[in-house]
């Protein structure tokens, strides 16, 4: 059975919109007839919560108590399932490292046990070893990128993040694409450094994501965009994006 395809979204700063991505490229994977899992790789736990869900050690359990990954696993929607997390991720972490754990950790200890899935979604925080070992296994890499000051550094540093591991592996990595987020064509910053990401990355600058009050109710009641509000156009936009990385996944060989 083929491998599943890994998409690892990251950027090196907080409030990017990572949780909001990753939740909604599985949702929209999934309704596309993708069976999924969505990896929480952040202490917050706040992928469970964004489906309704309440954060759960899972990721502790299975790096820390080496339990069986089907049994950690909840169907949270058809065809997406999740690996919770919670705050004892970073006593899972900081294990990982006192064992001297390698870049191929998820590799590992995850992407090769899970059985069945066509992707898998790693959910990041913005630093640490665990967001280098789903940098280092990712078949591609996702940026999502508010079209702020503090967005434009973010994607940046991720961009240096990169290099440095790319370095010190010896090896190059998953190509990035980048997903403009809360973007208001209205104002002058949001058309200059959505031109900027467009310089810069080119035709791996996704459909950009508007800003919609819609989405902040839906995170607020457990939901996606696609059961709260279906008629919103952000919905067309989380499945153009997911339909683009889809392919572009599968025109990627695994190496």
């Amino acid at each position: 059975m083929p491998k599943p395809y890994v998409l690892t979204i990251s950027t090196n700063k907080g409030g990017a919109g990572k949780t909001t991505t990753a939740v909604h490229l599985s949702a929209g994977l999934a309704l596309d007839g993708r069976r999924v899992l969505l990896v929480d790789l952040d202490k917050q736990g706040h992928c469970a919560t964004f489906v309704g869900r309440d954060p759960a050690p899972r990721l502790y359990d299975l790096l820390v108590r080496e339990r069986d990954l089907p049994e950690l696993i909840i169907e949270v929607r058809h065809n997406m399932h999740l690996l919770a997390s919670n705050s004892e991720t970073l006593v899972a972490q900081d294990f990982a490292r006192l064992r001297n754990a390698q870049t191929d950790l998820l590799e590992v200890m995850l992407i090769n046990k899970a059985v069945g899935y066509d992707f898998i979604i790693f959910d990041t925080p913005p630093q640490g070893l665990l967001q280098e070992c789903a940098i280092y296994s990712a078949d591609l890499l996702v940026a999502p990128v508010p079209v702020d000051y503090p967005g434009m550094d973010g994607v940046a540093q991720f961009v240096q993040t990169i290099q440095s591991l790319e370095q010190r592996e010896d090896r190059p990595l998953a190509p990035v694409f980048v997903i403009p987020m809360f973007v208001d064509l209205r104002t002058s910053e949001s058309k200059y450094n959505l031109a900027l990401l467009k310089e810069r990355f080119g035709d791996h600058v996704l459909t950009p994501v508007p800003v919609r009050t819609r989405m902040r109710e839906a995170i607020a009641e457990g939901k996606t965009i696609f059961e709260y509000a279906p008629s919103e156009d952000i919905v067309g936009v989380y499945r153009a994006i997911a339909r683009a990385l889809a392919q572009a996944a599968e025109a990627t060989a695994h190496g």
